[in-house]
């Protein structure tokens, strides 16, 4: 009997077999830790797509049989792509579960940050992590004692070797790094495009992870502008002294964005049923008001939003804790929290809001009788006001989701506007549909901003929209109604690109402040919203602030994407020599800032 296992150790088809299972098991241990929150469904939904299975299963396959081949050991061959592919599985099983994003290649610069961030959580070890365990160690004492196989000729070994390595990078270039196959929906991935870690777990964990790994390379490798001098923007920033704010001065902050919110009177085309626009021009009269001059069209809310808490010209990706207003004000000893009406997965906010500073930040998925209406979000938004700690000042960020395309193209309640005119029936129940979100809107923000008139603290009041509203394929409401949305004409820029905003203060605000908050406020891009608050509130900010306020005064509109300034009140694709100076500058600063955590 002794001789037979001795003799089966030996067996080169046993051997490699063996070195197959092991590897395959591996595969199936990292699909375990993958399907991470979503847990068994999905780890049994992997079995429903057999290619889902393969390329999760090839990678520690391959990767052991090129080691085997290499070092002629198969306990060697095991244990390193076995470590490695389990401690990565591991890694993308807590980050998910801790902060709900996935665990990509370009993670791997940043594990200082990661584990200043992670020290926070508390780490749950669960049955798959234990076998996850059991499983290497199961496997390493099986290939040291029972694979004892070793290829004798050099030249079998590197061709072999050779061979493996070949079709890794063939399999690579056709298969892994295909993004139509990696975007194909599968039976159980259908509506998960819009949610990236559940997309990315949806493929298992080394198919996805393998995916990405170019798009990590590139995220990895920071490239500057020439110009950009890392000393001078230093020696820039450092030219600007941090103001604090005076503790007579604070006051309490909520800034509300508003999901596709535009002010269609502007216009001047339609006829209305009812004024369903009023409740904003009462408070305009009462308010410094005017318009956001934002870089999206229909979509992209996260560039309004985020260049408003950083200040920032360029919308850029956050991975790590990075430079905001928000880490400022709490510096200042203000609290940080906020509420999306949506879900905490849309884009990774969950992630990126801590690490913009927030101290605290709700969804949805926190609210047991939560909803996308303006019913609930404007009275959860009061009652976090209401619950706050008092002995700090407060500020708040918040966004709705009421209103977000598409609307409904085939029939509609009741008409808000008079005439269809030439208007399509679907094009006309669209505006409809988008009108009647917008009347209920409205309402609620009158009564928010009423229920905080007489509130004896002082709060200051930012509503904004993020963009205007998508009206139906190719614009077609737009198109029907003969609006001008040709950007590439000053009146068709700000038809397609301004929304409106409104700063609203109570009487105690006011008396803290000494600023009665009214009249036109002008058109500005969102880098100088905040600043705009801080201004009113006579507070000078941060130095990058006060750079910002010096560009402001000369170039007041930044179009980043489409490639349009406005300096000195007009519209330009190129700046003046001056002007271009001062931008360059500034740019500067905010790329230094961007890459160099001060809190």
């Amino acid at each position: 009997m002794a001789k037979k296992i001795t003799l089966l150790r030996q067996n080169p088809a046993f051997n490699y077999i063996a070195l197959a299972l092991l590897g395959a098991g591996v595969g199936l241990i990292s699909l375990l830790l993958g399907a991470t929150v979503f847990g068994l469904p999905m780890f049994r939904l992997y079995f429903t797509s057999p290619l889902i299975i393969l390329l999760n299963l090839l990678p520690p396959i391959l990767f052991m049989f090129f080691l085997y081949f290499i070092s002629g050991r198969a306990w060697i061959a095991f244990t390193f792509p076995a470590f490695l592919t389990i401690v990565l599985s591991m890694v993308q099983f807590f980050k998910v579960n801790v902060r709900g994003d996935s665990f990509v290649l370009s993670d791997i610069a940043i594990v200082r940050e990661a584990g200043a961030i992670v020290s926070a959580y508390t780490l749950t070890m669960n049955w798959k992590i234990y076998l996850a365990i059991a499983a290497f160690i199961s496997g390493v004492l099986f290939s040291v004692f029972m694979l004892k196989h070793k290829p004798k000729s050099a030249m079998f070994r590197i061709i072999a070797a050779a061979a493996v390595v070949v079709i890794s990078a063939v399999l690579y270039i056709a298969v892994y790094s295909d993004t139509k196959l990696y975007n194909k929906p599968m039976s159980y991935t259908v509506g998960t495009e819009w949610r990236p870690a559940r997309h990315f777990a949806s493929k298992g964990f080394l198919y996805p992870f393998i995916y990405h790994i170019k798009s990590s390379l590139v995220t990895m490798r920071i490239v500057y502008p020439d110009w950009y001098d890392a000393q001078e923007a230093k020696q820039m920033l450092e030219s600007y002294a941090n103001t604090g704010i005076p503790e007579e001065k604070k006051v309490n902050i909520i800034s509300i964005m508003l999901e596709a919110y535009a002010d269609l009177t502007l216009l001047d085309i339609l006829d209305f049923e009812m004024d369903i626009y009023d409740p904003l021009h009462r408070l305009q009269e009462e308010s410094v008001y005017g318009a956001l001059a934002v870089n999206t069209f229909a979509a992209g809310t996260i560039d309004a939003e985020r260049l408003f808490m950083t200040g920032n010209i360029v919308l850029t990706s956050y991975r790590t804790p990075t430079n905001s207003y928000i880490y400022y004000l709490k510096s200042q000893g203000y609290y940080a929290e906020g509420l999306h009406a949506g879900d905490r997965w849309f884009y990774d906010r969950v992630a990126i809001n801590k690490i913009l500073g927030f101290d605290n930040y709700y969804f949805l998925e926190d609210y047991e009788n939560g909803s996308r209406a303006d019913s609930f979000f404007f009275p959860a938004v009061l009652d976090l006001y209401r619950a706050r700690d008092a002995s700090m000042p407060y500020f708040s960020y918040n966004l709705t989701y009421q209103n977000h395309g598409a609307y409904d193209s085939t029939k509609t309640r009741e008409p808000y506007i008079i005439s269809q005119g030439g208007m399509s029936d679907e094009s006309y129940f669209i505006l409809n549909n988008y009108l009647r979100g917008i009347y209920d809107t409205n309402q609620r923000i009158e009564g928010f901003i009423d229920s905080l008139r007489d509130d004896a603290e002082p709060v200051v009041v930012l509503i904004y929209g993020d963009h205007k509203p998508w009206l139906g394929n190719n614009n077609s409401v737009y198109n029907e109604l003969d609006i001008n949305i040709d950007k590439d004409t000053e009146e068709g820029f700000y038809n397609y690109f301004t929304v409106p905003y409104i700063i609203w203060a109570n009487d105690a605000a006011k008396r803290t402040l000494g600023n009665d908050f009214s009249g036109d406020g002008g058109i500005f891009s969102p880098s100088f919203l905040m600043g705009e608050i801080f201004s009113l509130c006579s507070w000078e900010g941060e130095g990058y602030m006060q750079a910002l306020r010096e560009l402001k005064a000369h170039v007041d509109i930044i179009n980043a994407v489409y490639g349009t300034f406005r300096e000195n009140g007009v519209l330009t694709d190129v700046l003046s020599p001056e002007a271009g100076a001062l931008y360059q500058r500034v740019r500067m600063m905010e790329i230094y800032r961007r890459e160099h955590f001060a809190y």
